[in-house]
């Protein structure tokens, strides 16, 4: 049976009745060896009597057609396996059901594995939205739902998914930043469109960090893709995703770059509150012992010397000056 959606031709699944194959077996034996027996003793009857035996070799053609019917109208199916028929070129049903069946003989049959299968997205280049060029690969966790559309609307379901998975996976990564560093620290001399882009980056999910999202989105895309082959899409990850090679080594310097200043400021901002609480308690009085009271030069030299020990990389052997007022 098929429909037609938007102008194009969709095949709709139709169960079709198919009997119990072992009912078939059981009349099959016995239609054999009738005709297997009416055959030796129509021989014997016609090479004796001569026409007497007639009668008798039409019933063993019959038994033994009947007979040949039965078998080859047997069809075994393994769990997660459906039968696609086809009559004389037209669509006639599908069996999705495991056993042992009988169905016309005259039917072709078309198996169909209705397993959950999953498929790997070899890398492939692509730009990503600041249009940095990336690698990125993906695996799909895929089943057919609908075994009349696999096998009549797309030539191969497999090649279908396998295209469609790298078509989802290009317009993904090419529609998201890697990440938003770069949107987020774009430097002033940046131009007009390349600021609109990092906007837009900034909204958007990257492919980096937002892990979670990302594999929704390939879902629900490849998921869309898919559809007309019948298929269902059940996850899709990501298993691969770098810089590509000519601006790894850049992009590295540049993340490295990034992870420095982070660490620097948090030192920085540590040390601040450790010089100010230092200050603060020298100069408060403390069980019974009067504070030491700074003058301004002497509580900025006291500051400039504990942040040089504490935020300086090598070890330092300052010489505090402490200036009072008299």
């Amino acid at each position: 049976m098929t429909g037609t959606t938007g102008g194009a031709s969709i095949t709709q699944d139709v169960p079709y009745r198919a009997l119990n194959g072992w009912w078939a077996l059981l009349l099959a034996i016995p239609c054999l060896g009738l005709g297997a027996l009416a055959f030796l003793g129509g021989g014997v009857l016609v090479l004796g009597r001569g026409g007497i035996g007639a009668p008798f070799l039409l019933v063993a053609a019959v038994a033994t057609i009947a007979g040949i019917v039965l078998l080859a109208g047997l069809i075994t199916l393994k769990p997660r396996q459906a039968a696609v028929l086809t009559l004389f070129g037209r669509y006639h049903g599908t069996i999705a059901r495991d056993g042992f069946w009988w169905r016309n003989p005259l039917t072709a049959v078309a198996k169909v594995s209705l397993a959950t299968e999953a498929q790997e997205t070899k890398i492939i280049t692509v730009n990503d939205l600041m249009g940095n060029p990336i690698t990125i690969a993906a695996a799909a966790i895929w089943r057919v739902q609908d075994a009349a559309r696999a096998t009549f609307d797309v030539g191969s379901y497999r090649d279908f998914v396998s295209l469609q998975a790298e078509a989802a996976l290009r317009n993904i990564a090419s529609t998201r930043p890697y990440d938003h560093d770069e949107a987020e620290n774009l430097g002033q001399g940046a131009g007009d469109a390349k600021r609109r882009l990092a906007e837009k980056a900034t909204r958007v999910a990257s492919l980096r960090a937002d892990r979670e999202a990302i594999h929704a989105d390939l879902i629900a895309e490849l998921g869309q893709r898919v559809a007309v082959a019948g298929v269902v899409v059940e996850d899709v990850r990501l298993t691969h995703l770098a810089y590509a090679p000519e601006i790894a080594g850049a992009m590295l310097k540049r993340q490295q770059a990034g992870a420095i200043i982070a660490a620097r400021r948090q030192i920085v901002e540590g040390a601040v509150g450790i010089v100010r609480d230092t200050i603060a308690r020298l100069e408060r009085p403390e069980d019974g012992h009067p504070g030491i009271a700074f003058d301004d030069p002497g509580r900025a030299s006291m500051a400039q010397n504990m942040l040089i020990m504490i935020v300086g990389d090598r070890e330092a052997t300052p010489v505090v000056s402490v200036g009072t007022r008299e």
